[in-house]
């Protein structure tokens, strides 16, 4: 199945806690990959709420295929992966970065440490969740974490991809008591596709580390939830039009229905 939906929305660099999408802008696609307007010419910007920009997937195959002048190499990342590392950096001033650092067997995705305090983080895409065009998961989500803490005695933080890319979210990893946000706004693999048995313990889990808990996590679909300017996920017009069951977005597992459910589909059975 395809991972990622049509791109919606504007994210911001400067305001990255409020601003939810998938269209970049050109300022901010220099300062993520490191280069110059005149690098990024073979890319078509349009107007998205007053900006240039442009839709991330389109950035990511223009670098991949080695369009974009001066762009960093590719090796085995990914866009998202550099801008959350902005995001980083800007969240946490002088905190130091490593990337696809060695334990065992394992390449975790980043090593941080700041103040004093070092984790790793561990970037898990719809893949490690649902079944993809590889089949199922071949392992649960904290089979790595598990092993990798044990053996460095250092956490490790599983960033789901329903993990907002925000500021708040890193300060989160350093700070417990910070709320963090999830979200949700056009992703094609939702809760309910999970192949667990367990997949709402394990949501939970992962949703707790960054206490993005604000009673519940209909509020992940938007539109315009907690202050932010999230788009509305499509998936909810469809289950209201009978496009779409609802067990879409429900995980196996749960205990209440209502915990799960954004505020149009409250009511619907």
């Amino acid at each position: 199945m395809a991972i990622l939906g049509k791109a919606q929305g504007a994210f911001s660099l400067s305001n990255s806690d409020s601003s939810v999408g998938s269209f970049l802008s050109k300022e901010d696609i220099k300062k993520i990959l490191g280069v110059n307007d005149a690098d990024l010419d073979v890319l078509k910007f349009r107007d998205v709420d007053g900006v240039e920009a442009v839709d991330e997937k389109k950035v990511q195959k223009a670098w991949y295929s080695g369009q974009i002048t001066n762009a960093p190499p590719v090796e085995s990342s990914s866009l998202d992966e550099l801008l959350l590392l902005s995001i980083i950096h800007k969240a946490l001033p002088g905190c130091d970065i490593e990337r696809q650092v060695k334990v065992k067997r394992f390449k975790m995705d980043l090593k941080i440490t700041y103040q004093g305090k070092s984790l790793f983080i561990e970037f898990d895409g719809p893949s490690h969740f649902a079944i993809s065009r590889y089949g199922p998961p071949k392992h649960e989500p904290f089979r790595k974490k598990k092993i990798v803490e044990e053996e460095t005695g250092l956490e490790v933080v599983n960033w789901a991809y329903w993990i907002q890319r925000c500021e708040l979210n890193v300060k989160a990893l350093f700070d417990k008591n910070i709320k963090g946000y999830g979200v949700l706004w056009s992703t094609n693999v939702h809760f309910g596709d999970f192949y667990f048995d367990n997949a709402a313990e394990i949501i939970e889990a992962i949703n707790n580390r960054f206490n993005a808990d604000h009673n519940g996590y209909g509020y992940f679909y938007g539109p315009s939830t907690l202050g932010r300017k999230n788009p509305e996920h499509p998936i909810i017009e469809e289950i209201i039009a009978g496009k779409e069951p609802i067990e879409r977005i429900l995980p196996k597992g749960l205990a209440d229905k209502k915990r799960w459910l954004p505020a149009k589909l409250q009511n619907i059975t």
